[in-house]
């Protein structure tokens, strides 16, 4: 990619990392926090099951509806259509973002209500292995959300612009 390129997707896709990464640190300084107030005792099995069954419930709803993105218009103009799938690429993973931080929300509700921060530790670590899957700016992320914004032909340069552009690594799948 040219300089010049760089330049341009810098700012886009390291504002989208910092954010990410940003969620993950507070779910570590949550966890550290806790470990002051709460217990290290074990959680209930029925706790350690809700949350497994919420970590699978939030990948299956972020599958399904966490990428759906409207086409863009074939009569946008490249800028235009850029811009679009810029605004609908943050706006789908902040609401994949909502889904997988769910699960923590969840364990810090059971931490307190069994007073052991080994259930927020677990919920935590959901959404972690979450956002590591589906939230973090990857190829596979940007590549779900291309092919949903481009399927009607339209193209967007948004793979290109978050520096993304090149063979993948496997087929895209539309959501």
């Amino acid at each position: 990619m040219s300089p010049s390129g760089d330049r341009a997707t810098a700012p886009v896709i390291q504002t989208l990392k910092m954010l990410v990464g940003a969620v993950v640190g507070a779910l570590f300084l949550m966890a550290v926090a806790l470990s002051f107030v709460l217990t290290f005792g074990p959680p209930s099995p029925g706790v350690l099951v809700i949350l497994l069954v919420l970590g699978v419930l939030s990948h299956v709803l972020i599958e399904n509806v966490g990428y759906r993105a409207t086409a863009v218009p074939l009569d946008l103009d490249a800028t235009a259509a850029r811009n679009r799938a810029v605004t609908v690429f943050r706006s789908t993973l902040m609401m994949r973002l909502a889904m997988a931080e769910s699960v923590a929300f969840f364990g810090l509700v059971f931490a307190f209500m069994g007073r052991t921060v080994l259930a927020y530790d677990l919920g935590a670590a959901i959404s972690v292995l979450l956002l590591a899957l589906h939230v973090w700016p990857s190829r596979r992320s940007v590549g779900r959300v291309v092919a949903n914004l481009e399927k009607d032909g339209a193209q967007t340069g948004l793979s290109e612009l978050l520096g993304f552009a090149g063979p993948t690594d496997g087929p895209i799948q539309r959501a």
